[in-house]
C-alpha cells in the first residue's frame, strides 16, 4: 500500500512476524534509525510487545508519503496482507484458521505451467475466494523445462512468477504449496527450498512458498512422524506451514501407486499418535492428510468407498485424549521429550522467541505425565477439531462426502484430475472444431488464428478457471476472501 501523512502524525508499524530472537530483536532496535534517516521521524515512543505482535510508534515531523506493509493509522488496520496477493505467512494462518472455525475449505489447485497457473488465479478471482495453488514433485521439474529438469528450479520459477502475476489480484489471498514429497524427493526438493526460504526470512524477506508438504504414507508411522518432527522445525524457521499425509491414498499420482485397500483408512490411533508427537499447534502449524479412502485419478461410481466420519472419530478421539491430559500419560513420556525441548523456545505460532518474551507459550506436552488437569482448553481445539485437515484424491466425489469431510474440518482440498481434464478436454474441442484450420490439409496451409496457442490457451484457461469456480462454490470458500 501507498501511506501519505501530515505532519505530526502518528503510525504503528507491525513487523510481519511474531516472536522474536535475540537476533531479530537486535536487528529490529536499529528500525528507529532507518525510519529516523529516511523518514524524517522526530519521535520514538515504543519498542516491545503488543497484542502479541512487535511494534512501534513514530511521530511524524513533516509531511511525507511512503510504501508500509502493515500500519495502522489512528488506530485503523491498514495493509494486513502487505498489499500483495501472495499471502503473507500471518495471512495464510489467518485463511486457515477462517476456514476452520466457519466451516469452510479452500481448493488447492496443481498446476504444470504458466497457462494453468493464471487459469486458477482467473478462477479464484471470479469466485471470490482465497484460495491455494500448488505443485507436485513432476509439475516442478516440468516447470523447469524438459531439458532442464529440476524440481527447485522449477519450484523457484513457479513462485518467482506466481508473485508477479497474483499482485494484479488485489481482492484476493493466494498461498503457494509443494505437493506430495515423499521420502526419495526430500533432499533434492523440500529440504533445499526449505534452506532457501530460511536465508530469506533471515534477511527479512518473505519466504517463497507459504506450505510444504511431506507425503509419508509410504513409511512406517513412526518413521512418517520423525521426519514429521524435523521438518516441522525447518518449516518454524522458514515461517512456512507443514502438511503431511498418515495412512496411504490409492490410485497414481506423478508415477506412484498405492493399492485400494484397507491401508486408505487412517485410525483414532493415528491421530492420537500425530498429536503426541507434533503437538497441537504449540510447536507450529500444520495440517494433516488421513486417509478416509481417498483414491487419486479418475474412477466410475462406487470404485471408491469414502468414510468422511472417520475423521469426526479422530477429531473427537484426539480432543478428548488432550483434555483429559491422555496425551502426556506415563506410558507416553518418552514420545513428548523432543516436544518438550523444542516448545520452550517456540511461540504459538511456531516462530523462534527471544528468551526474555513477556507471551511464553507454555507447551500443554511439557507437563508433566502424572498431571490429572487437562492440558488443552476448548479454545485450543477449536470446537472439538484439534486438526486442520486436508482431503486428497477427492476427484469425483460426492457433494455429500465432500460437505461431511468439511464438517470434520478439512480446511484445503486437492483438486488435479477434474482441472486437468477441463483445460485438456476445451483444447481437444478446439481442435476438433477447427481441425481444417490447425491442419495443413490437402495442401491447404491452414489458418494461423486457429493454430495460434493463444486461442486455444485462452480457451482451456477459462474452461479451467470455470472448474475452479464450482469447486470454490462446493466447498463454501466463494465469496469468502478476507479483506
Amino acid at each position: 500500500m501507498h501511506l501519505r501523512l501530515a505532519a505530526g502524525s502518528t503510525i504503528e508499524l507491525i513487523p510481519q512476524f511474531t516472536g522474536l530472537s535475540k537476533n531479530n530483536r537486535d536487528d529490529l532496535s536499529s528500525i528507529s534509525h532507518i525510519f529516523d534517516r529516511q523518514f524524517h521521524v522526530c519521535g520514538f515512543g515504543r519498542f516491545g510487545r503488543s497484542r502479541g505482535l512487535c511494534s512501534f510508534r513514530f511521530l511524524f515531523s513533516e509531511d511525507f508519503a511512503c510504501g508500509m506493509t502493515s500500519v495502522e493509522v489512528d488506530g485503523e488496520a491498514r495493509g494486513n496482507n502487505g498489499g500483495m496477493t501472495i499471502a503473507t505467512p500471518e495471512r495464510y494462518r489467518e485463511m486457515l484458521e477462517s476456514a476452520r472455525r466457519n466451516g469452510y475449505a479452500y481448493p488447492a489447485i496443481n498446476v504444470t505451467s504458466t497457462q494453468t497457473l493464471n487459469a486458477a488465479l482467473q478462477g479464484f478471482a471470479e469466485a471470490q475466494s482465497d484460495g491455494i495453488i500448488q505443485v507436485s514433485v513432476g509439475g516442478a521439474s516440468y516447470f523447469s523445462g524438459q531439458r532442464v529438469n529440476d524440481r527447485v528450479t522449477g519450484s523457484l520459477a513457479f513462485a518467482a512468477f506466481a508473485h508477479e502475476v497474483a499482485a494484479k489480484y488485489p481482492n484476493i489471498s493466494i498461498a503457494l504449496h509443494t505437493d506430495h514429497c515423499a521420502k526419495p524427493y526430500l533432499d533434492g526438493w523440500v529440504r533445499p527450498l526449505l534452506a532457501h526460504e530460511a536465508v530469506e526470512v533471515a534477511h527479512g524477506r518473505e519466504p517463497a512458498f507459504q506450505s510444504h508438504m511431506w507425503d509419508g504414507s509410504t513409511v512406517p508411522l513412526k518413521e512418517n512422524l520423525d521426519i514429521a518432527e524435523d521438518l516441522l522445525d525447518l518449516c518454524a524457521k522458514a515461517r512456512t506451514v507443514l502438511e503431511i499425509e498418515v495412512g496411504a491414498v490409492g490410485g497414481e499420482e506423478d508415477g506412484h501407486r498405492a493399492d485400494i485397500d484397507e491401508k486408505l483408512y487412517s485410525t483414532p490411533a493415528d491421530g492420537i499418535e500425530v498429536a503426541r508427537r507434533l503437538g497441537l499447534g504449540e510447536r507450529g502449524t500444520y495440517m494433516a492428510a488421513f486417509t478416509f479412502g481417498n483414491v487419486h485419478g479418475a474412477y466410475k461410481p462406487g470404485v471408491v468407498k469414502l468414510r468422511p466420519e472417520l475423521l469426526g472419530e479422530i477429531q473427537r478421539e484426539v480432543a478428548s485424549a488432550a483434555k483429559t491430559g491422555k496425551l502426556y500419560s506415563d506410558t507416553n513420556r518418552g514420545l513428548n521429550s523432543s516436544v518438550t525441548e523444542v516448545s520452550e523456545g517456540r511461540d504459538a505460532l511456531g516462530f523462534d522467541k527471544s528468551d526474555d518474551s513477556d507471551s511464553r507459550v507454555v507447551a500443554p506436552l511439557t507437563a508433566s505425565p502424572s498431571v490429572s488437569t487437562p492440558g488443552y482448553t476448548d479454545t485450543d481445539l477449536h470446537d472439538d477439531k484439534p486438526f486442520m485437515l486436508v482431503f486428497h484424491g477427492g476427484s469425483g466425489s460426492s457433494k455429500g462426502d465432500i460437505t461431511a469431510a468439511v464438517h470434520y474440518g478439512v480446511v484445503k482440498m486437492n483438486i488435479d484430475t477434474d482441472t486437468q481434464y477441463a483445460f485438456t478436454r476445451a483444447v481437444a474441442g478446439h481442435m476438433f472444431e477447427h481441425y481444417d484450420s490447425v491442419l495443413k490439409v490437402d495442401g491447404e496451409v491452414g489458418e494461423k488464428r486457429y493454430y495460434d496457442p493463444r486461442s486455444w490457451g485462452r480457451t482451456a484457461e477459462d474452461a479451467m478457471a470455470k472448474r475452479v469456480v464450482e469447486a470454490c462454490v462446493e466447498l463454501g470458500s466463494a465469496g469468502k476472501a478476507l479483506k
